[in-house]
């Protein structure tokens, strides 16, 4: 006989597998170029999107189309981490993407 968590097993995947795509969506490269242009504007070479929660988004679709964009334009990408703490106590590592750019 079967644990009773192997029926939520799939459905706790899922929706952790929703959760950081939805998290992706904020380095998407239409997302991320309002962003640069205003730190640009701000006298700024580089920005590093901050992700509205700590989840890893670097295997994602969103973070292919970012890479291949960011090449795109000239852009360098760096992932770059940092640690957060969560509210149960866990420190986990959050990879978040840093753009630059060449001042000419």
């Amino acid at each position: 006989m079967r644990a009773p968590l192997a029926k939520l097993l799939p459905i706790l995947q899922a929706e952790t597998a929703r959760a950081i795509e939805t998290a992706a969506a904020e380095i998407a490269p239409e997302q991320v170029r309002a962003k640069i242009t205003a730190a640009a504007k701000a006298g700024q070479s580089a920005l590093r999107v901050r992700l509205p929660s700590p989840v890893n988004v670097r295997d994602t679709e969103a973070a292919k189309a970012l890479t291949a964009w960011c090449k795109k334009e000239g852009l360098k990408l760096a992932w770059e981490n940092r640690a957060v703490d969560l509210d149960d106590g866990r420190r986990v590592i959050v990879w978040e993407p840093e753009i630059s750019w060449s001042v000419l």
